[in-house]
This record gives C-alpha cells, sequence and structure tokens, in this order.
C-alpha cells in the first residue's frame, strides 16, 4: 500500500475537527496526517491498522494516534442494513500544546499525547465511559467544544488500562504493506465464522496458500499466530457482550465459539489478565463509581 499524507479541513470559526456519522460502510486509505486523532467506533467491527499493527476492532474501542501516526481503519461488511456509527476528532499539535506547555494541571494529559506516536488503544471497559464527552464535543458549538476536548483527554490521561499499538522498532519510512485483501479476507472469515469452529484448512483457503506459508505468512502481517488472532477476537467480543447485554458468562462462552467454560475462562484470563466473572464484577463496579 502507498501511504498518503492527508489534509484535515476544518470548518471556519473552529480550531479542530470533530465528526459523528452513521453509515453502511467506511473505508479509509493507507494514510497519514499532522493532527492527533481520536477514532472511536460506537457500532461495527472491522481491520485496524496502525503503524506494523494489524488488528480487528469492535466497538468501544477508542483509539488515540500521534502526529503523523500511519494508519487505515475498515469496517466488516456483512449482509445487514445496519449501520456502523462512529466519531472521528482530529486536532493539532499546535492547537493543544498551547495549554499542556504552560499549564502544570496538563501534565498528564501531555504524557498521555507524548505516548501516543505509537498509538494508544484504551480497555473498551473504561472507553465506553468517556462516549459522553466525545458525544458532546461533536454537539457543542463555541468554547465548550475545547472545553469537552480538554475534559476528554484529562479523563483518558488517567486510564491505566491501555495497550501500545506499534512497536518499538517501527519505522514510517520503511514501512510498506503488501496483499492486504488476502489478509482482509482471512480477518473478514474470522469476524463473521468467530462463534462456530474454525480450523487452520478454512482459514489457508481464505489466502489460497498452502498451510504452511499461510502461518507464516499471517505471523509476519500480525505478530500473532492465526489461533491466537482467533482466540482474542472471541475474547473481545465476549467483553463486548459482558458489557452491553445482560447475558450470563455461561451464555457468552457459547456465542463467542468455545467448547468448553474451562477453556473459556482460561483464554480470558491469559488474554485480560482476570477472569471474565472479575471483569464483569469490575466493570460494574467503575459504572457506579464513575
Amino acid at each position: 500500500m502507498k501511504l498518503k499524507y492527508s489534509i484535515t479541513e476544518i470548518e471556519n470559526y473552529q480550531s479542530f475537527f470533530s465528526e459523528r456519522k452513521a453509515i453502511p460502510y467506511f473505508g479509509e486509505d493507507w494514510h497519514y496526517h499532522e493532527d492527533y486523532e481520536l477514532f472511536y467506533p460506537i457500532n461495527g467491527t472491522g481491520v485496524r491498522i496502525v503503524g506494523d499493527s494489524i488488528e480487528y476492532f469492535n466497538e468501544n474501542e477508542l483509539v488515540l494516534l500521534g502526529s503523523k501516526v500511519p494508519h487505515l481503519f475498515k469496517n466488516e461488511v456483512d449482509d445487514s442494513s445496519s449501520e456502523v456509527d462512529y466519531i472521528i476528532i482530529k486536532f493539532k499539535p499546535s492547537l493543544i500544546y498551547k495549554f499542556v506547555d504552560n499549564v502544570p494541571e496538563f501534565s498528564k494529559i501531555k504524557s498521555l499525547l507524548e505516548k501516543s506516536h505509537q498509538g494508544i488503544l484504551f480497555d473498551p471497559m473504561y472507553s465506553y465511559l468517556i462516549l459522553e464527552d466525545l458525544i458532546r464535543i461533536c454537539e457543542s458549538k463555541g468554547a465548550e467544544r475545547l472545553i469537552h476536548l480538554i475534559s476528554a483527554l484529562n479523563r483518558l490521561a488517567i486510564i491505566s488500562q491501555t495497550k501500545t499499538l506499534t512497536s518499538e522498532k517501527f519505522n514510517l519510512l520503511e514501512l510498506e504493506y503488501e496483499n492486504e485483501d488476502r489478509l482482509q479476507r482471512v480477518i473478514n472469515f474470522i469476524i463473521k465464522n468467530y462463534a462456530n469452529e474454525i480450523s487452520l484448512k478454512e482459514l489457508s483457503e481464505q489466502s489460497c496458500m498452502t498451510t504452511n506459508s499461510f502461518c507464516r505468512y499471517f505471523k509476519n502481517h500480525t505478530g500473532k499466530t492465526p489461533f491466537q488472532f482467533v482466540r482474542e477476537y472471541r475474547v473481545s467480543r465476549a467483553c463486548q457482550m459482558i458489557i452491553n447485554s445482560s447475558k450470563s458468562i455461561s451464555q457468552i462462552y457459547q456465542d463467542t465459539g468455545f467448547n468448553s467454560f474451562s477453556s473459556f475462562n482460561r483464554v480470558f484470563k491469559a488474554v485480560k489478565g482476570i477472569s471474565a466473572s472479575d471483569y464483569k464484577s469490575r466493570y460494574q463496579r467503575l459504572i457506579n463509581e464513575f
């Protein structure tokens, strides 16, 4: 993919860009821009490429990207008529550093922005609680927009449950991905069939490669084995069900493709660091305290 430079168009009498959209499909070119970017998918799933990180994304997975970090978001395409609802906010370094460089109380925000040069993914359990701030940014006018932006960044700065997306060795000048369509076919297959049994043969057929070649190809492009990716995706979907539904844990493990509760609990704890029941309890406690 060729990396393209993008210019953000900002309306008159505004200092930064904000938009909420609900559309059947969204997809971008592999690009970068001067702005910091907050991307929040309210509804919809798909593929997220940030630097040398290639992963699926789910609802409520908020990402903060630093200036000039190359990225691409494409949603899952299915046969349903449901729309993808997302929020995107872009702001220039020159705008935000007018505040953080001169105000000691903004030191945590400054630290957050400095870390964002590798891309930051916030745990959905916590980023969901920032959604109201992001909606207010899109709906407000005048000085209130900027006040809500600072408020959102301040709340994000105190969240410790985050993940760095790009590796330390990532180099913008050396980056070039090939065969994106092949990889996306595989990922789309996983997204659509995660609740069912998935075999290595089925995945390799999606890539039109032999099993051994596919395993090497997938590991080189994602840093994970195919089944690591499948397991992590299933856990991610389970987290969404815990947060957004009233289903029991025993029902959720069956709906996310695990063949036993013990297997589900073991994988969930390996991925998230806590059991599914503890994750649910922590989320409910957080809602009450926030």
